[in-house]
């Protein structure tokens, strides 16, 4: 058997990352039923690239495992190796069972949701309205530019179909579902939904269950694709599409370059890519964990190096995280941690380049339309009993354009649910 763990290497010099490299050693380590499990390492936003996603990763392991203590002691740089072995004898034996703790000089913090009202500008706008006071706030007109990776399906489309009513400006969309030259085969094309495709495929001489799932899934995603930009242009917006994998930082810095030469600019960028492959730790593979965690954190990393590099820097920056980030959510270990690996690489591209780059961490959306939500229908009732109802698409898109417009420049990350911030 195992008693602890006692994590330290996210406190060692260096620039590899903590996750997912660490994630087979907790997985080993929490298969022994251990008492606790516990990491040290410098406050997220002191300690860079290496320990992102880290917070997200403890929430998530002390909801799945509620008889083992999980927790993540982050300490400042100025602590001594004495006072960092201080701290985490400190919370072997705290009775509380905060995941996430700080350690600042002898101070002891815990990090809590709050919530607060929209902080308005010295605009004295109001958040009523259709969107338009809040798209010309923002700086957006019909000669704007505004780049959404991962924005041709779901929630993303939806806030894309926001941005072009409001605007009237280009939308250029990345998205990781290629766009075949030719129509659908009538084959498939007649069939409405999964179900009436599983049977077209079938009926094509398809027989494995897996190979049927995979193409009926591909064409339901160049549907929805190819209904996004329908939609876009409806509104009267220009529209672009490009099919790029955000783990490629060379293609994504050669789409974002592409825009820039083709429009002279980019006003704005939205970053929501991500994959979800939900299983508790215990079923989840190291490979899985990091296909996970990696298309999410290196499609960002890459994207805001890329934007780092345009000669007039977009009025705004939005990363697309999760509520999961900061609660947790069992089934979710890798998804959690990437969200929440969103909001420090944010906030340190923020440090550095002086732009504001803010991270949206939302609850589950309800569908709308041709757009699907965000959660399963097994989420959905994981998120009712623990109280949290789902988002109208309407309420969200907007409550992102007022908070754009007119919130507070110096907040770099907001958590947004049904009821509000």
């Amino acid at each position: 058997g195992v008693t602890g763990l006692i994590y330290l290497d996210s406190l060692a010099e260096g620039d590899e990352p903590v996750l997912p490299n660490a994630f087979p050693a907790f997985k080993a380590t929490l298969a022994h039923g251990p008492r606790w499990v516990i990491a040290a390492s410098p406050i997220a936003e002191h300690g860079g690239e290496r320990v992102v996603g880290l917070r997200g990763f403890f929430r998530t392991l002390s909801r799945e495992y509620p008889d083992t203590t999980a927790k993540l002691v982050e300490i400042e740089h100025a602590h001594t190796p004495e006072a960092v072995a201080v701290s985490v004898v400190g919370e072997l034996l705290a009775a509380d069972r905060h995941p996430v703790v700080q350690h600042v000089g002898d101070t002891r913090h815990s990090i809590e949701m709050t919530p607060t009202e929209l902080a308005l500008g010295s605009t004295g706008a109001g958040p009523a309205g259709d969107g338009a006071a809040e798209a010309q706030a923002i700086g957006l007109d019909r000669e704007s530019v505004v780049l959404l990776v991962g924005g041709a399906r779901g929630i993303t489309a939806q806030f894309a179909a926001k941005l072009a009513m409001t605007s009237g400006c280009r939308i250029e969309l990345v998205g990781r579902t290629p766009l075949p030259a030719e129509p659908e085969d009538p084959a498939t094309a007649s069939a409405p939904d999964k179900a009436a495709l599983r049977a077209a495929l079938i009926g094509l001489g398809h027989r494995s269950p897996a190979e049927v799932e995979r193409l009926a899934n591909g064409i339901l995603a160049v549907r929805e694709v190819r209904a996004t930009i329908e939609e876009l242009r409806a509104l009267g917006g220009m529209v672009g599409y490009h099919s790029v994998d955000v783990r490629d930082s060379d293609a994504v810095h050669r789409v974002v370059k592409e825009i820039h030469t083709d429009h002279g600019r980019i006003d704005g960028v939205v970053y929501a890519a991500g994959v979800i492959e939900d299983k508790l730790v215990a079923d989840k593979t190291p490979e899985s964990f990091s296909r996970v965690f990696d298309t999410k954190v290196s499609g960002a990393l890459a994207l805001l190096a890329a934007v780092g590099e345009l000669p007039v820097a977009p009025k705004f920056v939005t990363l697309f995280g999760s509520i999961a980030a900061t609660l947790g959510n069992r089934g979710q270990i890798d998804y959690s941690a990437a969200n929440d690996a969103l909001q420090t690489i944010g906030a340190t591209w923020s440090a550095r380049t002086g732009n504001r780059a803010l991270t949206v961490h939302w609850g589950p959306w309800a569908p709308a339309g041709r757009h699907g939500g965000m959660v399963t229908v097994e989420l959905q009732q994981e998120y009712a009993r623990r109280g949290i109802e789902l988002i109208d698409p309407e309420e969200g898109t907007m409550a992102l354009l007022r908070e754009l417009a007119f919130g507070d420049q110096d907040t770099h990350a907001v958590v947004y649910t049904a009821s509000g911030w």
